[in-house]
């Protein structure tokens, strides 16, 4: 029999189980390539496509880093929507916040009430576009912390930010990982491909060629030996 999509939620109506659509969110970012890309548009589509998946309020990128190293605006924040870029601005700006503790931390983080929580900016945002709540996943990159996702819920009784929607989130953290991987590698290639070579040395050079004529040694002809024997006999020949 096949595992239900839907389970009992915390006031006993059923509530679908996100894993099937978060599952669809990460292999549409697994398919798409990066070769062609517009990195930005990219990682906020999927965090437009997110928020229908995980039944959230919105959700949001923040990378320590630029996500492409070519991008002039050397952007490091995308989301759903204005609020919740708003929020992961306030964050990385001020390098404060769930969203960065998580970061720094390397571990997941569920925060029940924004409007409680630093910096002041991020409180007061939160209070006036009704997120109140997240939930922080970090997202790793050459195994360290590249940055966090957050999603944020307006909270209530279906709120859906718990430990069932952490797992779920596991392939799209893993196919955003893999696509700001090849992006930064993309990124590394054409920067070296750019570069004019240079001729390399040869790993041996004549080095007699660099001595001067009058400071090399002078090769000096040896005279074969006479074996003894042969020099006794002449002796004896001219004494008698």
């Amino acid at each position: 029999m096949a595992a239900s999509l839907w389970t009992s939620g915390t006031t006993g109506r059923p509530t679908p189980d996100p894993a099937p659509a978060l599952v669809r969110v990460a292999l549409q970012a697994g398919a798409t390539s990066v070769a062609h890309a517009d990195v930005a548009a990219m990682l906020s589509g999927i965090c437009v496509a997110l928020v229908p998946a995980a039944r959230v309020g919105g959700a949001a990128l923040l990378l320590r880093e630029p996500a492409d190293p070519r991008d002039p605006e050397a952007r490091r924040v995308f989301g759903s929507d204005t609020a919740a870029l708003r929020l992961g601005e306030l964050q990385r700006r001020a390098d404060a916040g769930p969203g960065p503790a998580a970061e720094r931390g390397d571990r997941t983080l569920t925060t029940p009430d924004l409007t409680r929580s630093g910096p002041p900016e991020l409180a007061a945002a939160a209070a006036d576009c009704g997120l109140v709540r997240s939930l922080s996943v970090p997202v790793p990159v050459a195994g360290r912390a590249a940055g966090v996702l957050q999603l944020f819920a307006r909270g209530g009784p279906d709120d859906p930010l718990g430990e069932r929607l952490v797992v779920a989130l596991a392939p799209v953290v893993t196919a955003l990982a893999a696509r700001l991987t090849d992006v930064r590698e993309l990124a590394r290639l054409q920067l070296r491909a750019a570069q004019p070579s240079v001729p390399e040395q040869p790993d041996a050079l004549d080095r007699t060629a660099l001595i001067p004529a009058a400071r090399r040694s002078p090769v000096v002809p040896v005279a074969p030996r006479v074996p003894a024997q042969r020099q006794a006999r002449h002796r004896r020949h001219d004494q008698g």
